[in-house]
């Protein structure tokens, strides 16, 4: 099988694998597409402390099961599947817990092991979803990146009447975005940069702000009539902002961290007892693929408003150079077929 794979910060390689064996419980699929993350640009550029090289990078993934092992009988060949990326021991406490996606044994496909630049990929036959045929190849490798979003809007129990502050206006910003509205919220999205603030009003936002030139909690006061937003998703990750959205949540509120920076953030614990604040993380998807899936088919949200081109292959490595240098603006995808 052809892969590619980063071979130390700054240098791919482009290289011939043999496929092995399948073991119990594995399926074999040919990849379809597969879309290039945040996570893969820091993998390529040395930044993710997580990965050893050589990394076959990738992680949102969609293809035809071509083969499977012993002891599997939830998918079969010829199924069209998207992959969940998420490998858990299941048995550590987290795992006993219902928590897969912070197993003490956590592994991610494309950082820790071998992901999807590859025209073929094996993986646990748990984690491949069958998608129906309404899904596009495009569609289904944004299963994942959606189930980030969908993932923390259920940990901070988004609903109707909600009002939801966002701050980072990224892919991911957006998956939440989306989701927010699907589940009958308004919707404030903040960020610096007035092209990013323009696509979230295309997506549906309520309320934009550009925290550059305007007083982030001024403006949400505003907004909100004085009483705050019921939810805020720190999509962003400045630690220097992170006091001033404990201000802007309403009392009884709830907000999500989705940042992973290790600097430290002020926080004012008068704050969070007075209003008795709810604050919860969120990391990956903990089984999410199934309710993306479902609204996807529905028509419920729409992963192509996310998207910014399809590739070959062969082009694979000069997207991640030119990503790297010039930022996403949405989801690029590669293909493998």
């Amino acid at each position: 099988m052809k892969v590619l794979q980063v071979k130390q910060p700054g240098e791919v390689q482009v290289a011939e694998k043999e496929v092995r064996n399948l073991q119990a419980g594995e399926v074999l699929i040919d990849i379809k597409r597969v879309g290039i993350c945040g996570s893969d640009i820091l993998i390529y550029t040395g930044g993710n402390p997580f990965t050893v090289y050589p990394r076959v990078i990738g992680h949102e993934m969609a293809g035809v099961v071509s083969q499977i092992g012993s002891d599997v009988d939830t998918v079969k060949v010829g199924d069209r599947v998207c992959i969940d990326p998420v490998l858990n021991c299941g048995e550590c406490d987290a795992c006993r817990r219902g928590h897969p996606n912070v197993c003490s044994n956590l592994q991610v496909m494309g950082v820790h092991t071998d992901g999807g630049f590859a025209s073929q990929h094996i993986v646990p036959s748990e984690n491949v979803y069958r998608i129906p045929d309404s899904l596009s190849w495009e569609a289904a490798a944004m299963v994942e990146p959606f189930s980030i979003g969908s993932n923390i809007c259920q940990r901070t129990q988004i609903g109707t009447g909600d009002r939801v502050l966002i701050v980072g206006s990224g892919v991911i910003g957006n998956t939440v975005l989306m989701t927010a509205k699907m589940l009958g919220a308004q919707v404030i999205v903040c960020d610096i940069l007035d092209d990013k603030l323009e696509k979230a009003r295309e997506l549906g936002a309520d309320h934009t702000i550009n925290s550059a030139n305007t007083d982030l909690k001024e403006e949400v006061m505003r907004l909100t009539d004085g009483d705050g937003v019921t939810v805020v998703i720190d999509a962003a990750s400045i630690p220097s902002l992170f006091l001033t959205l404990l201000e802007c949540t309403a009392p009884g509120g709830r907000m999500g961290v989705l940042g992973f920076s290790k600097n430290e953030s002020m926080v004012n614990q008068f704050e969070i007892t007075r209003k008795e604040l709810t604050i919860v993380g969120s990391r990956l998807n903990n089984r999410r693929f199934h309710a993306v899936i479902e609204s996807f088919d529905k028509g419920l949200l729409k992963p192509e408003l996310l998207m910014d081109g399809v590739h070959p292959f062969e082009e694979a490595e000069n997207m991640l150079k030119k990503l790297s240098k010039d930022g996403m603006k949405g989801k690029v995808l590669i293909s493998f077929a």
